[in-house]
């Protein structure tokens, strides 16, 4: 991502912007509603857990790559619900929406 660390970390630990990028099975309005998220910015992680029944968890992990620009690295733990194609789209679509949130909100065009 062609952002700092920091601001993609503080980006995926927004509650606000959850839906945006969660890899969740819910409705994507119910997301700051359904899931915790900690920031844990010392390890340059965001974690999240859902309250509840929802089968979702994980964290993602954000590192600098060189040049103002982060390279993120994405984790969850799954009921099993989705076959390995499905569960990479889901990733893939969730690293999209966060790449797309820091870019709409906090970079300079």
């Amino acid at each position: 991502m062609a952002a700092d660390p920091d601001i993609v970390l503080n980006t995926a630990a927004d509650p606000a912007r959850a839906a945006a990028w969660l890899p969740i099975t819910r409705s994507a309005e119910d997301a700051a509603e359904h899931y915790e998220i900690r920031l844990s910015a010392d390890e340059h992680l965001v974690r999240w857990r859902p309250h509840g029944a929802d089968t979702w968890s994980g964290w993602l992990r954000v590192t600098e790559s060189g040049a103002g620009a982060s390279e993120a690295e994405l984790g969850v733990h799954d009921s099993g619900e989705l076959d390995a194609d499905a569960l990479r789209a889901a990733l893939d679509r969730s690293l999209h929406g966060l790449a797309g949130e820091v870019e709409q909100n906090f970079n300079v065009s």
